[in-house]
């Protein structure tokens, strides 16, 4: 049986309240939305559902780290398409 991929978190998501644009909800918390702002409380969801997501995730695999990227290609110590101009 070959198990299911799933992509998730595969967009960033940079949204802002168009009245309160300095409510961030990582920071502030859902105290700080100002007059029930409709907006404000859709960006505290997102936040919310986004930290039990990784949980879930952590939860599911202990060993995963999504800020693991893989190691770039290291470029060629020297272009072998350059001529040297001391000679070897």
């Amino acid at each position: 049986m070959v198990g299911a991929s799933l992509k998730i978190r595969s967009r960033k998501f940079d949204g802002r309240c168009a009245r309160h644009r300095r409510y961030n909800p990582a920071v502030d918390g859902r105290g700080a939305i100002k007059g029930g702002c409709p907006r404000c409380n859709l960006l505290c969801d997102i936040w919310e559902v986004s930290l039990k997501l990784n949980q879930l995730i952590r939860k599911f695999d202990p060993g995963h780290d999504d800020l693991e990227r893989p190691p770039a290609p290291k470029p060629p110590q020297h272009d072998p398409r350059q001529l040297s101009l001391i000679g070897d």
